[in-house]
């Protein structure tokens, strides 16, 4: 399984983002502060529902706003698949459309 496409809104530094990825290998870089462990945990939230630098999900939203979405494009085998998270009073999960309370 990889990660074709990631989308963010409001996701901690991030106001609108969309980076592809490559199948093989990817190389996040920048300067100290500019949102790469950012990226990094929104694959995280995509796979396991949660962050793993905070347990308040009011911090992964951008200051100054009051909700976020993060998509994930997949693609497994032979098919492809899409997580949709929207935080903003309470969590919302959708798995290829399909709500739900959690990730498995």
């Amino acid at each position: 399984m990889y990660i074709k496409k990631i989308k963010l809104h409001n996701f901690r530094n991030y106001t609108n983002q969309e980076i592809e990825l490559n199948k093989n290998i990817n190389v996040i870089h920048g300067d100290n502060a500019q949102g790469k462990t950012n990226i990094l945990e929104a694959i995280f939230l995509s796979s396991f529902g949660k962050s793993f630098r905070t347990s308040k999900e009011k911090e992964l939203i951008k200051f100054g706003e009051s909700e976020l979405c993060v998509e994930t494009e997949y693609q497994k085998e032979d098919r492809d698949g899409k997580i949709k998270i929207n935080i903003a009073s309470k969590k919302q999960i959708a798995v290829n459309r399909s709500k739900n309370k959690k990730i498995k």
